[in-house]
């Protein structure tokens, strides 16, 4: 499942592997079964995963289109701006459905933009300002996410412009980011930074004469309950109301495939902010449990406490955006053993 953290988010960090040239199918599986995607596998998915011959993720059609209906669903009820974070699953397939269900594009490059179906709505996050340049004349609507006055300066009248906040804003992920202060805190490198006056003198600076709105994502962190994004949420109007800004419309970005309940989230979101304009990027989370990643053991070896197994399958280059789950029945209590599944390159941390 490459489902991706939404557009602007950090990669996970790490050392950089030497080498990252392992082949990889890709294949959209055009069944329906309605099993339950774990141990018992739908048929089709079964069919091409003993069918393949080398390293190959395989994904279940009809589960991004169940899912794309229950977040269209839970987005609707609550009047919910819903945008597809294009980058999260690059196929036409699944793109083609978010087209379809959701009001339109997150897209994070002039590349990117071009390959995407039309759509009613497109946010743009793309610091090279071609995306943005590329748009110019559509008749869709257009929101650009800046962080400076020259990229606000840069975008055409028409569009809208998306002012972005660091999701350090909260203060409550401290560990989260790739900026480090002395204490050993981090805090991320996207949006507007968190000096009160100097955040504040840009926000003005920004929204001189132009139609804005937020924009913050929760990056690397994935949300369990709705508390987290009402907790941004209620920080970045405060950061607003402190630039004596209004903002038109607050995007929320990503990250929402950890929660349990989308459409009870939503409706309290809307509870809260009953009069903004709330927009969501949902990435992973049109996917979720759509994905199989099927890998070859290549090498069977033993540690001193447990066996090793080297597959062609590689976390790294394959799976570098996914929450991996074994497929499998569990062996009965005392029967199992011990075994570390990694991947074939050099990189330590290719484990799967």
């Amino acid at each position: 499942e490459p489902g991706g953290e939404e557009p602007g988010g950090e990669e996970p960090g790490g050392e950089e592997p030497g080498d990252c040239n392992a082949d990889i199918d890709y294949q959209v599986d055009v069944g329906r079964e309605e099993d339950v995607v774990r141990v018992d596998l739908p048929a089709a998915v079964r069919r091409a995963i003993e069918a393949s011959e080398r390293p190959s993720l395989v994904f279940d059609r009809g589960r991004p289109e169940r899912n794309a209906i229950a977040i269209t669903a839970a987005a609707r009820a609550a009047n919910i701006t819903c945008l597809f974070a294009a980058k999260s699953f690059p196929h036409p397939l699944v793109r083609a459905l978010a087209a379809h269900h959701f009001d339109g594009f997150d897209a994070a490059s002039e590349a990117e933009l071009a390959e995407l179906p039309p759509s009613k709505i497109v946010s743009i996050a793309d610091p090279t300002g071609r995306a943005v340049t590329s748009r110019a004349g559509r008749t869709i609507r257009t929101i650009v996410s800046c962080d400076t006055v020259e990229q606000v300066r840069a975008v055409p009248a028409s569009a809208e412009i998306a002012i972005r906040l660091s999701m350090s804003l909260t203060g409550r992920d401290p560990a989260v980011g790739v900026v480090q202060d002395g204490s050993g805190h981090r805090r991320s490198r996207f949006g507007l930074d968190l000096d009160p006056e100097r955040r504040r003198a840009e926000l003005r600076a920004l929204a001189s004469g132009r139609r804005v709105g937020l924009h913050v994502h929760h990056g690397a962190v994935t949300a369990t309950s709705p508390e987290r994004f009402l907790a941004t949420a209620h920080a970045a109007l405060a950061i607003a109301r402190d630039a004596e800004l209004e903002p038109a419309f607050l995007n929320l970005g990503g990250a929402w495939h950890g929660l349990a309940d989308l459409a009870a989230a939503f409706a309290q979101l809307r509870a809260a902010f009953p009069a903004l304009e709330l927009i969501v990027e949902p990435g992973r989370a049109l996917v979720d449990e759509a994905g199989f990643a099927c890998g070859r053991v290549t090498l069977a070896g033993a540690l001193d406490d447990r066996a090793l197994r080297v597959l062609d399958l590689s976390r790294i280059c394959h799976l570098r955006w996914s929450q991996i789950e074994l497929v499998g029945a569990a062996p009965r209590a005392g029967l199992g053993s011990k075994h570390l599944l990694v991947g074939p390159t050099c990189f330590e941390d290719d484990v799967l």
